[in-house]
């Protein structure tokens, strides 16, 4: 099942101001959403301190996590938390 309309993703992407982080690298994102609202647990948690997530609701979300990784692959992406909120994700695109 897919997570993400690759090709309307790659439009947004397309659209965004390239950045340019510390080393040098030019790079485009855009914001898809938080973790409550995305993965199937809707939980926020660390994998250090996860009392509030069930072992099967961390493997749902660990697949989710895994599938996204795959999709966004196919065009150069990844995923990241927010800077000023970890429960913010982005997807990141290296600009070449």
């Amino acid at each position: 099942m897919a997570i993400f309309n690759i090709s309307e993703l790659q439009t947004q992407l397309n659209k965004a101001e390239i950045e340019t982080d510390n080393e040098g690298r030019k790079f485009r994102q855009v914001f898809i959403d938080t973790v409550f609202n995305l993965l199937p647990s809707g939980k926020f948690y660390t994998p250090y301190a996860h009392s509030n997530v069930t072992e099967e609701e961390a493997e749902k979300d660990e697949d989710w996590y895994a599938e996204a990784e795959f999709e966004l692959d196919k065009i150069n992406a990844f995923l990241v938390s927010g800077e000023g909120d970890p429960c913010d994700l982005f997807v990141v695109q290296v600009v070449e």
